[in-house]
């Protein structure tokens, strides 16, 4: 049977545009496939149904038994593919330790594989992962989070935040046996950089042309204000640990989310006080230190992963979640509800 020339592997990291990155992607897949490039056709826009297949993190389920064979059928047509090249995208590779990365990077036969890790600053990283969390049942305040997270501790959510952003680390766990060449770092751009650079970047490195594949795409995965963040935590407190992680994912991206965008447009943002943000910088400047000793493949720049130090006093921090009042969440909730109740099923 013909193997790909060469299997890219998008492991991650979350909240760095891998959404947008895998809805491009699967938006263009006949163009690419013309191309002599396969997305598999295996789940929705991106590969997580395989990941967990993979990794059996469904398995005795009723919910795992839909995508049991996810991975066995995403690797069978990368090895079926008579083109030079496979895409495969997921962030929840990122998670995978030594035993099972080793399976799955062995999965591809003769192929060359490839690892493609996207990286955003930590100044950006850290608050976004806290939101995105909550939109996965965590109900651990910010605050706890933020001195959990900063202080390298060992709980969970801590420990499951340096297990997926401590970029020197996932890519020592990844390249290993790699040549370093075949280990691609592509930085996130900062703030304000065109929409579809990222874009660029990334198919720079898969050998795409950027512009022959439309990119232009409407915001996914937007980042809740600090109201309705902590409107979520709270109700995650309550009655989350009742609902199967695959509902309670499915009802707050088709129910709440465009409820919260509707309600709760306070434009706030989640804040960092002047000490917190000198830890961001130092761990940053400790970790591209360690990067640029690793000789891996850079598409942006090191200097992106590091955010600007705050310099004299500075602006004080705006209010968190964890400074909001009770009645300013019951407002928030009664918004919420109605809301809900006047729009169709």
């Amino acid at each position: 049977m013909a193997e790909p020339t060469r299997v890219f592997l998008h492991i991650g990291a979350p909240k760095t545009g891998t959404t947008y990155l895998q809805k491009v992607l699967a938006n263009n897949r006949d163009a690419m496939e013309a191309a002599g490039v396969l997305y598999p056709r295996v789940g929705r826009e991106a590969h997580h149904s395989a990941v967990w297949s993979v990794r059996g993190t469904f398995a005795n389920t009723d919910k795992g038994a839909t995508f049991a064979d996810h991975w066995t059928r995403l690797v069978r047509q990368s090895r079926a593919w008579t083109g030079h090249t496979v895409v495969i995208s997921s962030e929840l590779f990122c998670f995978s330790r030594r035993r099972k990365i080793a399976e799955i990077v062995g999965a591809f036969g003769g192929a060359q594989v490839h690892i493609v890790y996207t990286a955003r600053d930590l100044m950006r990283q850290v608050p976004a992962v806290w939101q995105e969390q909550v939109k996965n049942r965590e109900v651990m305040t910010y605050r706890d989070y933020l001195a959990d997270v900063l202080g390298r501790r060992r709980s969970p959510l801590a420990t499951m935040f340096w297990n997926s952003q401590d970029v020197p680390d996932v890519l020592r766990r990844w390249s290993r046996g790699l040549d370093p060449a075949c280990v691609h770092l592509v930085t996130a751009p900062p703030a304000g950089a065109p929409a579809d650079l990222l874009w660029s970047r990334f198919a720079t490195v898969v050998g795409l042309e950027a512009d022959a594949y439309p990119s232009g795409l409407p915001a996914a995965n937007t980042s809740l204000s600090i109201t309705a963040a902590e409107t979520l935590r709270r109700f995650n407190v309550r009655h989350a640990a009742d609902l199967p992680i695959l509902d309670y994912r499915r009802l707050v991206r088709r129910r709440l989310d465009p409820a919260f965008a509707a309600t709760l447009q306070d434009g706030s943002r989640l804040p960092l006080t002047r000490a917190q943000r000198d830890t961001i910088v130092d761990l940053s400047e400790q970790m591209v230190r360690r990067l640029r000793r690793a000789g891996y493949d850079v598409v942006g720049s090191l200097d992106e992963l590091v955010p600007q130090r705050p310099v004299g006093a500075g602006t004080p921090p705006g209010r968190g979640p964890d400074d909001l009042t009770d009645s300013e969440l019951v407002d928030a909730l009664t918004d919420v509800l109605d809301y809900l109740l006047r729009r169709p099923r």
